[in-house]
């Protein structure tokens, strides 16, 4: 009996302990962060922060809508008169035989020039909303009006489905330093949705010759986005808008202030639905040609169209000077190209040689010796001289020439040799246009072995 009641009151005590451990809640237990990246260490403090840049710099990949609320308190207007125009090759007229116009003034890959509103590989699908016709840039203050008017639109869809934009040089060194874009679909009204506005901050875009294929690439080319959909120092910054007509045009607006109010520089235009990467500019800096493929079927070692296809753009042209001719990426009907001449040039000769009759004239060399092997220096200028414009070994008699010298003043001698002393130690000689002087001598002091 007493074994029964020390049973039943141990049951109890039981019961009761389990009850109140029902009542009381469970708490997760939370690893410290060491423990969660398995480290003791104590997590690093950030960097003190650099001081705020003037324009905040927002991320290297854009954002697909902006999500923040925009306010905006300009709008562009009806645009404003052209001041520069660009026209380029089109390829609607040639695209059922899948091929653009051929050059000039077509598809040059190693001129960073492209007529390939065409797809890749078969090339039987053309797109006429990415073939540019011409392109205008005019200023409205506040705002700078990029327009190009397109070959036609999409037949299937009847719009716009491509990227279109317009990149600057303001330096004219051939590099471009703004890329201003804007995706379809495009809105009859200004909007700033879809328009983004690149800056290259290191001028890497171009990589070493400007205007002229050195892949592959490895710089970063247009690093920053300066302007994503209205997100940016000014929310006003660039626009754009499709207008409608035969033919359709694309409109980009965008501050005259984004570009520093330069006044000077070259543009170009660029339609891409194919490609699209403003941190691989230049394309042809990025892909070789062949990766990039050809559109013309008699460069067989690179037909097709490959990596760049589905894009058009054109040339670049002044924006307020005078050309002179000569700029990189200028449109080739704006190139002057010198007319060839030959210049008027001069030459100069004579001997070094050894005086073995001890008269100190030159007798020709059946009676003194020529001094060979010997390196006669012409240098610009008065004697000393300066900078070396011309030299010449003699021969075995002692005899040279030194030709292709501009008309003017030289000075000309012979560098110790062999242990000779030369006499005069210079010769200062002025040659006109087309003259050949030749009497140009050098003696031997000591006639050595």
């Amino acid at each position: 009996m007493k074994t029964l009641f020390r049973r039943s009151a141990a049951l109890l005590v039981i019961l009761i302990l389990t009850a109140c451990n029902l009542q009381r809640p469970v708490l997760p237990t939370l690893a410290p962060p060491e423990e969660a990246t398995g480290t003791t260490e104590s997590p690093e403090l950030p960097a003190s922060p650099s001081e705020t840049p003037e324009v905040p710099v927002l991320p290297a990949s854009p954002s697909e809508t902006p999500t923040a609320t925009i306010v905006h308190l300009a709008t562009p207007g009806e645009g404003a008169s052209a001041q520069s125009n660009i026209s380029d090759t089109i390829s609607g007229d040639t695209a059922h035989q899948g091929v653009p116009n051929e050059p000039p003034g077509g598809d040059q890959w190693l001129y960073n020039l492209y007529e390939r509103p065409f797809n890749t590989l078969t090339q039987d699908i053309f797109f006429p909303d990415l073939d540019i016709r011409t392109a205008q840039l005019g200023l409205g203050s506040p705002w700078m009006y990029a327009t190009m008017q397109l070959y036609g639109l999409d037949p299937k869809t009847s719009t716009l489905a491509g990227h279109y934009g317009i990149e600057i040089d303001l330096d004219v060194d051939g590099r471009g330093e703004w890329l201003i874009m804007a995706d379809a679909p495009l809105s009859d009204d200004w909007s700033v949705v879809g328009v983004r506005a690149w800056n290259d901050t290191n001028g890497d875009v171009g990589q070493k010759v400007a205007c002229y294929a050195d892949p592959p690439q490895t710089a970063n080319s247009y690093d920053k986005l300066y302007f994503d959909q209205g997100i940016g120092a000014d929310p006003d910054a660039a626009w754009a808008r499709y207008i409608g007509g035969t033919p359709p045009a694309v409109q980009i607006a965008f501050k005259h202030s984004m570009i520093g109010l330069d006044d000077e520089f070259m543009w170009g235009v660029w339609t891409d639905q194919g490609v699209n990467q403003p941190q691989w500019f230049d394309y042809h800096d990025h892909f070789t040609q062949v990766e990039a493929g050809s559109p013309f079927s008699a460069m067989t070692a690179y037909y097709p169209i490959k990596a760049i296809a589905e894009l058009d753009n054109t040339c670049r042209m002044a924006y307020g000077f005078s050309l002179v001719g000569n700029e990189p990426c200028l449109c080739a009907g704006n190139v002057k190209t010198p007319t060839p001449t030959t210049p008027p040039y001069a030459s100069l000769g004579g001997y070094v040689w050894k005086d073995l009759n001890g008269n100190r004239i030159y007798d020709g060399a059946g009676i003194d010796g020529g001094v060979g092997g010997a390196t006669v220096m012409v240098r610009f200028g008065a004697c000393p001289g300066g900078a070396v414009a011309g030299s010449a070994v003699t021969g075995a008699w002692g005899r040279y020439i030194v030709e292709n010298l501009l008309p003017g003043a030289y000075c000309v001698n012979v560098p110790p040799f062999a242990g000779f002393v030369f006499i005069p130690v210079n010769r200062d000689v002025t040659l006109l246009p087309l003259e050949f002087r030749d009497n140009v001598n050098f003696m031997v002091l000591l006639t050595g072995p």
